[in-house]
């Protein structure tokens, strides 16, 4: 008895278009998923924070403080300036006004680059000193 064998593909068309199909949504899939991916690796990765504005210093109203004492050491000014107070210096500072000046102002330690800012509304002769360091003193005369 000989055996007949049937061909495992009838030949029916739609059958060979399924297989087809199949494949395309298969790589399809992969080609989407791939891209999905690439473009969410790029969204996922930390962003920089945003970079804050660069305050603007005036040698009129700015006293930089480095490790041998402030610059300048007298400023003069009208009322209602805002000094700011840098410091260049490596240690950390803080800047306090003395006792029995017009008004009062102490700034946070300030590291390396950081600045404090104080307007002057009062008139008067104010002197502020850094409490841990003897070198760092000043005068600020807020003129009417």
């Amino acid at each position: 008895m000989t055996a007949t064998r049937e061909p495992l593909l009838s030949g029916d068309k739609s059958y060979f278009m399924h297989i087809r199909s199949g494949t395309i949504l298969w790589v399809a899939s992969v080609v989407l998923l791939v891209a999905a991916f690439v473009l969410g690796a790029g969204c996922s990765s930390p962003s920089n924070p945003p970079v804050p504005p660069t305050p603007v210093y005036t040698p009129q109203t700015t006293i930089l403080i480095e490790s041998a004492g402030v610059n300048p050491q007298i400023m003069v000014i009208e009322k209602g300036v805002t000094v700011t107070w840098l410091n260049l210096d490596m240690g950390v500072h803080t800047i306090t006004s003395d006792a029995g000046d017009p008004d009062s102002f102490t700034s946070p330690p300030l590291i390396t680059n950081h600045r404090y800012q104080f307007t002057f509304t009062i008139p008067g002769t104010y002197g502020y000193h850094c409490p841990d360091n003897p070198t760092i003193k000043g005068t600020v005369i807020v003129q009417s």
